[in-house]
């Protein structure tokens, strides 16, 4: 199946990470140590105590790969897949509980053939449709959708979390909706290529923050084309807590906004031009940047403890810098220079786990203690902590574990995966 590349550069470089980094606590419980795959179109549960696959589902129309995460909340796993599918499907069983589909065209009819054979080459024209991971709030999943932009419309979706009914649906500014919504306060923010939207949560009614919205400018007698929007396309996952958001652009700058009670900056001022996050820089909190790693690729970040955790390259990707950032004043708590390209990384419990092209490495929350080993075959999925002494990861000869105190490594469930562009390898470890 053909992937349509319609994205620039500055784009390619997010379709590895289009995760929510905000991990959703949830109370789910397993029967025995499992691990659920994402690959390939394909969701399966393995089963580590009895080291066998208990349940899988294959998706026909993203064999191809899937750039997709899914969320857990419950005994639920909510993936998207790029066919436009939301799946909701049991922990447990991997029954499944609801499917909603979408064809991002929310505002107008769209005629449906009755042959499945017709069906399925209509979507393929209109993949992908989604590329992100849903956020599960407030009794509902929201998610964004993408597409062709020549085809089809962005749209934020809030569907049922229990039986898919769907609630709303808002139109977004651009097709190019990459990263899971972020609740601030009673509203919904996401970020859509070079803008920041804002929806209520109960309505999904889009409403002004404070900034100028391309109204009316008096004497013009027409809308103005400059609305507000950032300078880069802000494509990083945002996070928020009860103070602030946090908001990175794919060069690398990260901007912190502080909202009243009610998701607004104060003394917005909506009509004037120049009230706009390019022209009135005076609206952020604080700035970071850094001279030396100024280029984002994994966009993946993480909010604990007060403390904003991100990962920049140098221009040739030749190192990579993981900054903690204090999250009220933006300064450097501690950084690590790590050589070469970080694939992947996440925060995992009071550390930080991830992998180079030949290196896997972890350290400690607050900077302390990092290690590093060759890695003899690289990880393809995300690293997940399965205790306190071992890692867990996929790799091409199937789910391997290393120890953090011996550096040694082992095939502990045989499975060939297959490194795939076009596709996110996701796991999560759950133990019983």
């Amino acid at each position: 199946m053909k992937k349509h590349l319609f994205f620039a550069i500055s784009f390619v470089a997010a379709l590895f990470s289009c995760k929510s980094s905000t991990e959703q606590k949830s109370n789910t419980k397993v029967d025995h140590n499992t691990l659920l795959v994402a690959h390939n179109g394909s969701l399966f549960s393995i089963d580590l105590d009895g080291n066998k696959i208990s349940w899988q589902h294959d998706s026909a129309l993203d064999t191809g790969g899937n750039r997709n995460y899914f969320a857990i909340d419950g005994q639920s796993i909510y993936l998207p897949y790029e066919s436009g599918k939301l799946v909701n499907y049991d922990i447990h069983s991997g029954k499944v509980i609801w499917q909603e589909q979408i064809y991002g065209a929310e505002d107008q009819p769209m005629a449906m053939s009755s042959d499945p054979n017709d069906q399925a080459e209509m979507i393929k024209g209109l993949m992908p449709l989604y590329m992100t991971t849903p956020l599960v709030d407030n009794g509902h999943v929201i998610i964004a959708s993408t597409g062709q932009p020549t085809q089809t419309t962005g749209w934020l979706y809030s569907f049922n979390k229990t039986n898919g009914s769907k609630k709303w649906t808002e139109q977004l500014p651009t097709t190019f909706n990459f990263y899971a919504p972020v609740r601030y306060k009673d509203n919904y923010f996401i970020n859509s290529a070079l803008y920041l939207n804002k929806y209520s949560v109960n309505e999904g009614t889009w409403t002004s923050y404070g900034m100028f919205d391309g109204v009316e400018v008096a004497g013009e007698g027409s809308s103005s084309s400059d609305a507000n929007h950032f300078d880069k396309p802000i494509y990083n996952q945002m996070q928020a807590n009860d103070k602030s958001m946090f908001i990175g652009d794919e060069s690398g700058k990260f901007y912190c906004l502080q909202f009243d009670k009610n998701g607004n900056l104060p003394d917005g001022d909506i009509t004037d031009p120049n009230n706009t996050f390019v022209k009135n820089p005076k609206v952020f909190k604080w700035v970071f940047s850094d001279e030396q790693f100024n280029f984002q690729k994994s966009h993946i970040t993480f909010l604990a403890d007060k403390t904003l955790y991100v990962e920049m390259k140098t221009g040739l990707a030749d190192q990579s810098c993981i900054f903690a950032l204090n999250a009220d004043n933006g300064e450097v708590r501690w950084k690590k220079v790590i050589k070469g390209d970080v694939f992947n990384w996440a925060l995992q419990d009071d550390k930080i786990v991830g992998s180079t092209e030949n290196l896997i490495f972890w350290v400690d929350a607050d900077g302390k203690n990092y290690m590093e080993m060759n890695a003899a075959n690289k990880p393809l999925s995300n690293i997940e902590l399965k205790d306190k002494k071992q890692l867990i990861f996929a790799t091409k000869d199937g789910i391997e574990s290393l120890d953090m105190g011996t550096k040694k490594t082992k095939v502990i469930f045989a499975k060939a995966f297959v490194e795939n562009t076009f596709n996110n390898l996701q796991i999560k470890y759950l133990s019983k």
